[in-house]
């Protein structure tokens, strides 16, 4: 019974009690019927359900009339509320729909604040979403990041045996089919084999390969040689199934031709923003008049421009050379338009520098090749070979005179310090080399020193004379000399970057000139005229940043130039830009791998090769056991800052590592032992024994010729001395057994 219904059943008691006092027919003044009062009643009762109905309130029925006259007239007092109500109410009834409201009944019971209140609704929705997504992938929910990581170092395992293994594949497949040609033609077997035991007067190697051709190529099935020096070891037979041209780049069309007609597939290789041919003394007296007789090879400048008219072609992204990225990163940015994929390195400085070279005024003969910036480059290579010879060391120049100035110099220091002959002796090539600009292609060291050379007139000005610099494909040769660096990069010149005028030469190569000094001068920091780019860590990762920020883990998020970052690094607490452990989530940035080698073995073992420690960090660990995460974290901090304090991670990974010399490594299957020894009647004739005893010398995956198998095992049946009987006998059961 309503608060209303039970008023009005009160005064109509109490109206029964006056009329048994005062008479029947005697009533309070003003009191209005019975039928009047019924009608108002169910009036009221209509008008409160209207009312309700509009603001969702409480029940109006339920409430004294005191009551709602104080609810009436504060709403009558506020003209707005009244229709914000009946919105809200609009509202509630679309989440309703929605089979929401649930969520707003929460909202009201725990009295949320409205500021709140979307961040609640998006929680709850995702968090809809993630249960859904456990109900659908049941596997989720028992997902646990330390299992994950047992079963990626499993993985990461095997994909390196399997690489063995595929080695040893290879290797075996190799002399198989080496046995099979030696066993298919005997004769130059026996020409080879006699040639390679010769102590001199050995027969020319286009003779012998034309008189052994099967042999010769599958004992050696891969061959190097230049476009230019093929037509002399080789005739014009097509003796191989492919040939690989590497820089194509540097091979005119023509050159080409001649391995072209020596293999029967092709693969080229090559570095369109590295140097073109040289072509300086191909120049064509009537360059300027038309002609409709056209080559097949006219207008293109390199092998490799001519194959990429028709040839599918596919860029190798990875950069793996400079053990800094600042090495390389202005290339990738102004080069290669930020296409490589390069990884950082554990330090941040001092990895690229620039030495200004005070010039001398009033000396002729400084515009090509600048004194003061020869004897620096001098001073710096003796200091080099001083402090660390263990370390690869290039010197390159922008022209061959500043080049010969420098040796020069350099042999006449030399005489004063002996000591450092072993550095710069001849045998040990790969460890100094001074080089013009059009010579370096193809070499690294672990530092070069790259000397400008060019200097100010008598009068102090910048000729702007930048040699091949200044014409077209200009910007190829600085690409080319900017990018032999592994470890650290020098730059010498008697100029800065304010001494260029640019609008004094058009040449892109002088405009990156100017730009690379402007690089250089800033330690690697400044790309140009616009900068390091700035990428915004998604909510999980800044989740993470947040909370390992606030236990006092120095980081810095989304570490890296290249469109490959570290989502966030951590700092030394102590060695200034020194970094220790690689943060990584598996976010977008794990997720946009396409293979799982790529993602969990390749990026890791590139990161740790460069002396970084890692770490990862998985969402669903993340959301479920955020505190234990956390620490987790902390201690891989804590390891990482004492592995650095033991090993100077500065020289890991030095020059030693890529002089591996695998000339005379041979990979071969581990050999195993026999099985026992059938026994055989000694001296047997018949074909069977013979069959038993090769496949008891083959059970130890050796690989003999049929010579030496037949050799072994008639000594095995004990004959001393060939004969035709017993050799027709085992000839047979050779060949019976190999097939």
């Amino acid at each position: 019974m309503t608060q209303v219904i039970e008023e009005i059943q009160e005064g109509d008691t109490i109206l029964k009690q006056w009329r048994s006092l005062c008479g029947s027919n005697s009533s309070p003044q003003s009191i209005i019927t019975d039928q009047e009062l019924k009608n108002n009643v169910n009036q009221l009762l209509n008008d409160l359900s209207i009312i309700q109905n509009k603001l969702n309130h409480i029940n109006l029925k339920q409430l004294f009339f005191t009551d709602l006259e104080n609810l009436f007239q504060e709403l009558n007092s506020d003209a707005e509320i009244p229709f914000l109500l009946a919105r809200v109410r609009e509202i509630e009834q679309q989440l309703n729909n929605c089979g929401a409201i649930d969520i707003l009944l929460e909202l009201k019971n725990i009295k949320s604040q409205p500021s709140l209140w979307s961040k609640q609704f998006d929680y709850s929705g995702l968090y809809s979403c993630l249960e859904q997504a456990y109900i659908e992938e049941p596997f989720l929910r028992t997902f646990h990041g330390q299992n994950q990581d047992q079963i990626i170092a499993e993985f990461r395992e095997l994909d390196q045996e399997r690489l063995e293994i595929a080695q040893l594949r290879v290797a075996r497949n190799y002399a198989e089919k080496a046995i099979s040609i030696m066993n298919q033609y005997p004769e130059q077997e026996s020409l080879v084999r006699r040639e390679a035991n010769k102590k001199s007067r050995h027969l020319p190697l286009r003779k012998l390969l034309a008189k052994a051709p099967h042999v010769l190529t599958s004992l050696r099935p891969c061959w190097m040689a230049s476009p230019l020096s093929v037509s002399q070891l080789l005739d014009a037979e097509s003796y191989f199934d492919v040939v690989i041209f590497d820089e194509a780049s540097q091979i005119l069309p023509e050159d080409a031709v001649p391995a072209l007609m020596r293999a029967k597939k092709l693969i080229v290789a090559g570095d369109r923003h590295q140097l073109p041919p040289t072509n300086f003394f191909n120049i064509n007296a009537d360059e300027g008049e038309e002609t409709e007789d056209l080559g097949a090879t006219e207008g293109f400048e390199s092998f490799l421009d001519l194959t990429s008219s028709f040839l599918n072609s596919w860029q190798l992204q990875w950069h793996y050379r400079s053990r800094s990225e600042e090495l390389i990163a202005f290339s990738n940015r102004h080069i290669y338009n930020n296409s490589l994929i390069t990884f950082p390195g554990i330090k941040s400085s001092d990895v690229i520098s620039h030495i200004l070279v005070p010039s001398i005024v009033g000396q002729d003969g400084q515009e090509e090749s600048a004194n003061n910036e020869v004897e620096k480059v001098v001073e710096m290579v003796l200091k080099q070979a001083t402090e660390k010879p263990n370390e690869t060391l290039g010197v390159i120049t922008m022209g061959s005179k500043h080049a010969d100035k420098i040796e020069f110099t350099l042999e006449q220091k030399l005489k004063e310090r002996p000591e450092l002959t072993q550095f710069f002796n001849q045998d040990n090539y790969e460890n100094f080399f001074v080089k013009n600009i059009e010579r370096v292609q193809g070499d690294e060291r672990d530092t070069i020193i790259l000397s400008i050379g060019y200097g100010k007139d008598r009068s102090g000005k910048l000729p702007h004379r930048f040699g091949p610099l200044l014409y077209k494909g200009g910007e190829r040769r600085l690409n080319v000399a900017i990018s032999r660096a592994r470890k650290s990069m020098i730059l010498v010149s008697s100029f800065d970057h304010y001494d260029i005028d640019p609008n004094r030469s058009k040449g892109r190569g002088v405009e990156l000139l100017r730009l690379y000094l402007q690089y250089a001068s800033s330690g690697g920091k400044l790309l140009g005229d616009r900068g390091y780019s700035e990428i915004a860590l998604n909510p999980f990762e800044q989740d993470i940043f947040n909370a390992l920020t606030t236990k006092g883990i120095n980081l810095i998020p989304q570490f890296g130039v290249s469109n490959y970052r570290i989502d966030m690094v951590a700092q030394h607490p102590e060695k200034i830009n020194q970094f220790v452990l690689a943060i990584e989530c598996d976010g977008a940035s794990y997720h946009s791998s396409p293979t799982a080698r790529e993602r969990d073995r390749l990026r890791q073992q590139q990161l740790e090769s460069l002396g970084w420690r890692f770490h990862r960090i998985w969402s669903t660990d993340w959301f479920n056991n955020k505190q234990e995460e956390i620490e987790r974290t902390i201690q891989a901090f804590e390891n990482a800052v004492k592995y650095a304090d033991i090993y100077d991670l500065s020289i890991q990974n030095t020059v030693e590592d890529n002089k591996t010399n695998n000339d005379n490594i041979i990979v071969s299957p581990v050999a195993k032992s026999r099985t026992i020894k059938p026994n055989i009647p000694e001296k047997s004739y018949q074909i069977r024994d013979a069959i038993k005893i090769i496949e008891w010398m083959l059970s130890d995956g050796s690989l003999p010729t049929d010579e030496e198998l037949l050799k072994e095992t008639r000594s095995e049946l004990g004959f001393k001395r060939s004969g035709k009987k017993i050799d027709d006998v085992i000839r047979e059961a050779i060949k019976r057994v190999r097939n």
